[in-house]
Order: structure tokens, then C-alpha cells, then sequence
């Protein structure tokens, strides 16, 4: 049921894009793990997709995200956990530009989990960015998954506007 509905909504998401004007941001970033990831996950890597609404220059920018993650699994909790933890965020993005070049703002949502032990839950991303080139965003951000555990990661990511 958890995959349908995710399917559903990338579908819907991808449709809605597809009809507005805005910029299309495409990055990956890769984190430390933290809070209760932080006793079975060392690290993770992740991939994220922004479609956002009044960014060319704007104050404000906004729209929906989607994004995968995957937490690697310390080879001591293998027996706990045998496949990596892996995480599909899907969320609204809000965005504030300050002096042209930095950006800050947040991700809320749900993330689903795509791996058998995870059930998925509140996703939240504070995130803090400053352009160094036109189309190239470099940013740092944490994250945390509401799961039976609490999944965070501290990251380090970059972006690209197309």
C-alpha cells in the first residue's frame, strides 16, 4: 500500500510540474549519521529533486521536493539490520534568498520507507545554501525521519538549476 501511494503521488507531483513555471533543481548529498541512525548507520547518500515557484531572483521561493536516501549499515548491526535503511522523502520546499547569493529555509513532509523493517513517518529538513555560480548550489542541512527510530543526518550537498 506504502508503494502505491507513493507512486501516486510522484505521478500527481510529476503532472502539476509539467503545467507551471519555475526552476527545476536536481542534487545529491551525503551525511553523517546522527541521533538514533547514529548507533547502527555511520553515514548516508542522497539524491533530491526541487521544483520551485518564484525563484529567479525572488525573496521567496517555494514548491514540492522528492528526494531517496540510504543510510549504510555499520557491518556490526548486520544481524539487526540487514539491508541499508533507505527512505523516499516527499515534502514541500520554502526557500528565503537574502543578498542574492544566500538561501535558507526548510523541507516538511513525510518520508516513506522503502525498506522491509521501515515503516516511514515526519520528515523535517532545515537547510542553509549560498550560490557560487549561476545554476550550482552548495549547502548544508539536517534531517530527520520519524520512524521507530529517529533518522538523522547532518549534510553537505550541492545543487544544480536547470
Amino acid at each position: 500500500m506504502k508503494k502505491l501511494v507513493l507512486i501516486m503521488v510522484l505521478v500527481v507531483g510529476t503532472s502539476l510540474a509539467s503545467q507551471a513555471q519555475g526552476v527545476f533543481k536536481l542534487g545529491g548529498s551525503v551525511g553523517l549519521a546522527s541521533s538514533d541512525a547514529g548507533d547502527v548507520s555511520d553515514w548516508s547518500l542522497g539524491i533530491d529533486a526541487y521544483y520551485m515557484f518564484g525563484y529567479n531572483d525572488a525573496f521567496l521561493s517555494f514548491g514540492p521536493t522528492v528526494g531517496f536516501r540510504n543510510f549504510f549499515m555499520k557491518n556490526d548491526n548486520h544481524l539487526l539490520y540487514r539491508d541499508d535503511a533507505q527512505f523516499v522523502p516527499v515534502a514541500g520546499a520554502a526557500r528565503v534568498k537574502v543578498f542574492g547569493i544566500f538561501t535558507g529555509g526548510i523541507d516538511v513532509g513525510y518520508a516513506f520507507g522503502i525498506t522491509d523493517y521501515l515503516d516511514g513517518g515526519f520528515y523535517v529538513r532545515p537547510i542553509a545554501g549560498i550560490d557560487v555560480a549561476d545554476f550550482i548550489e552548495i549547502n548544508v542541512s539536517y534531517e530527520n525521519y520519524s520512524d521507530k527510530l529517529n533518522w538523522g543526518n547532518a549534510n553537505i550537498g550541492v545543487l544544480f538549476e536547470f
